[in-house]
């Protein structure tokens, strides 16, 4: 099995106060599996603001790099990209002003290597699927089939609940 973090896993865990360690069990489980879509290297760079932003993003994907798990689009990724974004635009023109052509090309390199997308964005991926399948899961949804619901319990008046996903 492996897995494609989407750029707003990264983002959360360089910039959200917590976001790192609340999701450590999972992200280490995970570690040794994980791919880089040059897609969100990317978006991350894209969004990182100055010198210190950039430094952080490449310590943040640096190991993969490094060992070689880092998936790029090719000629024909981009073709689908186009395509299945003309098509989402054809079958509902309310999603026009939606820029999907990032996330159908991480997409496509995840269908490639075989890789599950992990988002906290999935209604985008949900959209794209119905085009061109693939499996995109909340870190949520992850942690709790891999880790279970112990490190994402809370206790109230002697009940458990789950964190709510966004």
């Amino acid at each position: 099995m492996k897995f494609l973090l989407d750029t707003n896993i990264y983002f959360a865990a360089i910039h959200e106060p917590g976001y790192f360690d609340r999701h450590r069990p999972i992200l280490l489980r995970i570690g040794p599996l994980t791919h880089l879509s040059s897609v969100v290297r990317f978006e991350l760079l894209q969004g990182a603001k100055g010198a210190a932003g950039r430094e952080r993003v490449s310590k943040a994907t640096h190991h993969l790099e490094r060992v070689g798990r880092v998936v790029s689009p090719t000629h024909a990724d981009w073709v689908t990209a186009g395509t299945i974004q003309g098509r989402i635009w054809d079958r509902d023109r309310s999603v026009r002003d939606k820029r999907l052509q990032n996330d159908i090309l991480i997409v496509c390199g995840a269908r490639r290597i075989g890789a599950i997308i992990i988002t906290d964005n999935v209604d985008d991926f949900q959209l794209i699927a119905t085009h061109l399948p693939h499996t995109a899961l909340s870190m949520q949804f992850l942690a709790r089939a891999i880790v279970g619901p112990a490190p994402y319990a809370r206790r109230r008046r002697g009940a458990v609940g789950f964190i709510s996903e966004r």
